[in-house]
């Protein structure tokens, strides 16, 4: 995982194991405390420029990430999210419920 002050990247081979909406779910869930709404809109996270193409394609791939963690599509590629609502409580606990039964399957195959 890359940081910096107002970003962090997760690395590629790390990608694709439902972790990412679990580290942004818990980043939001611990910074949104007395907000009524977070608000997401796709970028390119990692400076590259995307072609136009790439970056629709990259907004709907992101779009489904972030319904996983309770966002809802709003318009223009933007997602809402609100934070009262308990859903979202519901599924960020479930993304690392996966998560940690995924780690233990790992350790399980990988124990010597």
């Amino acid at each position: 995982m890359t940081c910096s002050s107002s970003r962090v990247v997760l690395e590629p081979a790390w990608r694709g194991f439902g972790l990412g909406p679990v580290l942004a779910g818990s980043a939001i869930r611990r910074h949104s405390e007395g907000c009524v709404a977070v608000v997401c809109e796709p970028g390119s996270a990692d400076g590259r420029e995307l072609s136009e193409v790439q970056h629709r394609e990259a907004s709907v791939k992101l779009g489904c990430v972030w319904e996983t963690v309770g966002f809802v599509p709003f318009e223009a590629g933007v997602h809402v999210l609100d934070c009262h609502l308990q859903r979202p409580q519901d599924l960020l606990a479930q993304g690392k419920e996966d998560f940690r039964a995924l780690c233990g399957s790992w350790r399980a195959n990988h124990q010597r």
